[in-house]
């Protein structure tokens, strides 16, 4: 099995953030505009000397992101709205990862792979945090570690475009907090040599589908590292680019 993992120019500060980094090869994009989705999965809790779900904290959390192609939402949309007819589900009552079944989530992955192969222009990145290899500074600080984690997955995916419209879930990056993030993907761009037009847009994922395709992302990825799960490494793993932060 063969994990995709990056590395981004901003790997030489690695070490004022986190403890031990998993190396990778580098990947590189060229996209004019495109559009990018990201949601998170694993809770925000530190007790990590009980066990998950006995008042313990998740070991892991994980950012997904979804880069679109100009004028291609329709497509991604279409997957979601796809599980939604499964279930005889109304649109308006958002389906979350959390209510996934196996076979939902296998259907997916297989769907996002195909959309993949008809239009290479997608991309799937996701990054992964293990919670005890966070120094402590950044415990009590969570915005500042999704940040530097948010830009080590996604600088490259930007710097091959020259503007992104970008849809975080609102409830992971909030909308007092998307200066903060905007400001620091566009300077870590920059002194990499890349001048890309960023419209950071934190928005309700009831609302977007494609926020919603980003939350089962990163449900898998999660469940990998989480739990254990396989459907990563059986469905996904050669169309993700994993950024490892363990």
């Amino acid at each position: 099995m063969i994990v995709s993992v990056v590395i981004y120019a901003s790997a030489r500060f690695a070490h004022l953030f986190l403890k031990p980094l998993f190396g990778g090869v580098f990947h590189f994009y060229t996209m004019t505009i495109a559009s990018i989705f990201l949601d998170e999965s694993g809770d925000l809790g530190w007790t990590l000397t009980k066990p998950r779900g006995k008042g313990g904290s998740s070991r892991f959390i994980v950012l997904a992101a979804i880069v679109v192609p100009n004028g291609a939402n329709k497509s991604l949309e279409r997957i979601v709205r796809g599980l939604y007819t499964a279930r005889s589900r109304k649109s308006s009552s958002e389906l979350k990862s959390t209510e996934l079944n196996g076979h939902d989530r296998q259907t997916f992955a297989r769907a996002l792979v195909n959309l993949k192969n008809k239009n290479p222009l997608f991309s799937y990145h996701a990054v992964v945090v293990e919670k005890a290899a966070v120094i402590a500074s950044l415990v009590n600080n969570t915005e500042v570690l999704y940040n530097y984690m948010a830009e080590r997955m996604l600088s490259a995916p930007m710097a091959g475009c020259t503007r992104v419209e970008f849809y975080p879930d609102q409830r992971t990056v909030r909308p007092r907090d998307k200066n903060a993030l905007h400001n620091y993907l566009e300077t870590r761009l920059a002194i990499d040599g890349h001048i890309v037009d960023i419209d950071t847009i934190p928005s309700d994922s009831g609302a977007f589908k494609e926020i919603q395709a980003a939350d089962y992302l990163a449900s898998i990825v999660w469940a990998k590292f989480e739990e254990n799960n396989q459907l990563f490494d059986t469905e996904l793993a050669g169309s993700i680019v994993l950024t490892k932060l363990i």
